[in-house]
């Protein structure tokens, strides 16, 4: 009795971390293993699709037509198209990032330790989107 006991004790347990562990698996098979994108290929996670929202936002289109032109040009000449200067779309970004950042909690302090790194990218970007503004990258 103790035999069976211990036996279908185990096999409970193997039941019920099989079906913990399955829908991850099956998420990270179609590619979108969390919100973070840790799963997702080309690194095109949730902040990836936040930053795309947002910047369709400000730009006034849609997510897919800014993902079109994106194939064939750089933001910053998508915003020169829309009739955005380099210096108007830096500003926009800078007052949508603080926004968000003031909306998620983040101190007055915190707010202007980011808003500073924002600039000095801001300042080495080449507006291609490659390295993430640190350096200068070719299309």
């Amino acid at each position: 009795m103790k035999k069976l006991l211990i036996l279908s004790t185990g096999i409970v347990s193997l039941a019920a971390a099989g079906l913990m562990i399955a829908p991850s698996f099956v998420q990270a098979q179609a590619g979108n293993a969390n919100v973070n994108g840790a799963g997702n290929s080309a690194g095109k996670g949730y902040g990836y699709q936040q930053s795309l929202t947002n910047k369709a936002k400000i730009l006034g289109m849609t997510e897919d037509q800014l993902k079109t032109q994106l194939q064939s040009k750089t933001l910053l000449e998508i915003a020169k198209d829309k009739g955005i200067s380099e210096d108007q779309w830096h500003e926009k970004m800078e007052a949508a990032a603080q926004a968000r950042w003031k909306a998620n909690g983040l101190t007055q302090a915190e707010i202007d330790a980011r808003t500073k790194t924002m600039e000095e990218r801001q300042a080495n970007c080449d507006g291609t989107g490659n390295g993430g503004g640190m350096h200068r990258g070719n299309r």
